[in-house]
């Protein structure tokens, strides 16, 4: 049997499930609902505020092909719900630690040019 961290195994899958960010998770399903996604999302804080679980889940309703109130369906083929294929972080302690971080951006520079091969938008959570 392998474990899994109690983090990735109860955390949420949609906005509606996200607790103590209301005005960020109102926010972003205003700009899905609306269609008018930005081109940078910056989600800063202290650890364990949610940042990763709602870049996340705005990553999967972003691509998601029929949204249900701003939140991911998670039917569709686009979005994967059990992988994180879309997702590549970059924390401070692995900036800070060596030069892996910089190597990243300057991956993400170089893939920004090109489409999606799956989905609507790429996502580079950092």
């Amino acid at each position: 049997m392998s474990y899994t961290a109690l983090y990735r195994k109860f955390r949420p899958s949609e906005f509606e499930d996200v607790k103590g960010q209301d005005a960020i998770v109102r926010t972003l399903k205003n700009q899905i609902n609306a269609d008018r996604i930005g081109h940078a999302y910056l989600f800063c804080g202290t650890r364990g505020t949610g940042k990763t679980t709602v870049a996340k889940i705005f990553a999967k309703a972003v691509n998601c092909e029929h949204p249900v109130d701003g939140s991911p369906c998670g039917e569709c083929a686009t979005v994967p719900v059990d992988r994180s294929w879309y997702i590549d972080e970059c924390d401070r302690d692995y900036a800070a630690s060596n030069n892996g971080c910089w190597t990243t951006i300057r991956e993400i520079r170089e893939e920004v040019t090109y489409r999606p091969t799956e989905g609507k938008y790429k996502v580079y959570p950092t």
